[in-house]
């Protein structure tokens, strides 16, 4: 039974030996022949940059003057004086409504007024002979006043049925039509002045005492991504929100007629500090539910392998980015990197043909955004 036992364990220990000799001189050499070559990349250095901090947000355009026109009164639309997207000046008249009982009325009470000033005079005459009492002519003077002031009335009424543009701006989508019976109230167009604009939007509570009235500010517009609009600081609610932010509002000046209400605006308020911070191309960070990262490289036995680095992306600024978690000159990845993981060898490519953007003026360090 010992003997068999020795056996079996020899044999064991005899195949265990052939195996490792196996492995180390034919199947290893063989793995590393048919290992794959190190992948090619293109490689920048990090930089470090000096920036100014500056204060952001999201805001709204609102017209300064804007209004819903509508009629004072009830009435059939009798003529149309503007076209969708025209241009008018204050007082112009919009839509005449129908008037013509009125003007029947007005006639009648002119005629009634006449003949009441007639009894009047004549009153005011005969009280001097003592042919009629005082009472009379207070009566015949009552008469012609009260007259008056019904053709004043009726006149205010006629007046109410000529719509009129109560300021300069631009006239919106005509909303009525020929002919139509138009309601107290009821919506005929919208009236813009854009020549100035506000600027609405809030801060968080602990960034108001950076800001004062008259403050100047940048304010950029996706439609004009190439431009700045400079707003005045015009007003800061006194009053915090529920969610710890203040309303502020700026005036923009838009006489150039570009911008309309209604349009998103990113504000910049610059501050007079500044901070080192450390920029890559943007093409270096990857982007996932997990979070942001970037590949580096670093040298092991004389080959270079890259190494992920989980980032936190800052303010972007014509392709490049700001980053925290990097230090300035590692050389990070900026292509290639999607055929990468940890400790991947690679390989400097000769010529890149993702073109990394040249370094312009450091973009100025984001405080907060609302």
């Amino acid at each position: 039974m010992n003997k068999k036992l020795i056996v079996i364990i020899t044999s064991v220990f005899v195949i265990s030996i052939l195996s490792y000799l196996t492995y180390q001189f034919i199947q290893k050499p063989v793995a590393a022949q048919s290992s794959y070559p190190p992948v090619k990349v293109a490689l920048t250095k990090a930089i470090l940059t000096e920036q100014n901090k500056k204060i952001t947000a999201v805001g709204e355009l609102e017209a300064v003057k804007q209004v819903q026109v509508s009629s004072e009164v009830a009435g059939r639309v009798q003529s149309i004086y503007f076209r969708s997207g025209q241009y008018v000046h204050a007082g112009q008249l919009l839509v005449q409504l129908n008037d013509e009982t009125e003007k029947g009325e007005l006639a009648q009470l002119k005629a009634k007024l006449k003949l009441n000033e007639m009894v009047y005079k004549r009153a005011n005459e005969l009280v001097k002979i003592n042919a009629v009492s005082q009472e009379e002519v207070d009566h015949a003077l009552a008469n012609r006043d009260m007259t008056l002031g019904q053709i004043q009335q009726l006149q205010a009424r006629v007046q109410q049925k000529k719509v009129k543009a109560p300021f300069s701006g631009h006239i919106g989508i005509r909303q009525i039509n020929l002919g139509q019976y138009l309601q107290v109230g009821e919506s005929i167009v919208n009236l813009v002045d854009t020549q100035s604009l506000f600027v609405n939007f809030t801060l968080d509570e602990k960034l108001v005492p950076n800001l004062k009235i008259g403050q100047v500010l940048q304010t950029h517009i996706d439609a004009y991504p190439d431009e700045s609009f400079n707003a005045r600081v015009t007003a800061i609610d006194p009053l915090i929100s529920k969610s710890r932010t203040v309303q502020i509002q700026a005036l923009l000046d838009n006489s150039k007629g570009l911008l309309k209400a209604g349009m998103f605006a990113n504000i910049t308020l610059q501050q007079n500090v500044s901070k080192q911070v450390v920029e890559i191309p943007e093409t270096a960070v990857t982007y996932t539910a997990y979070g942001e990262s970037v590949y580096i490289a670093v040298k092991k036995d004389n080959q270079l392998i890259a190494q992920r680095v989980k980032v936190s992306v800052g303010e972007r600024n014509q392709g490049w980015v700001e980053v925290s978690g990097l230090q300035a000159n590692d050389l990070v990845v900026t292509s290639g990197q999607i055929k990468l993981s940890d400790s991947t060898p690679i390989d400097l490519v000769q010529h890149d043909t993702l073109a990394i953007p040249p370094r312009v003026q450091a973009p100025e360090k984001q405080e907060a955004t609302q």
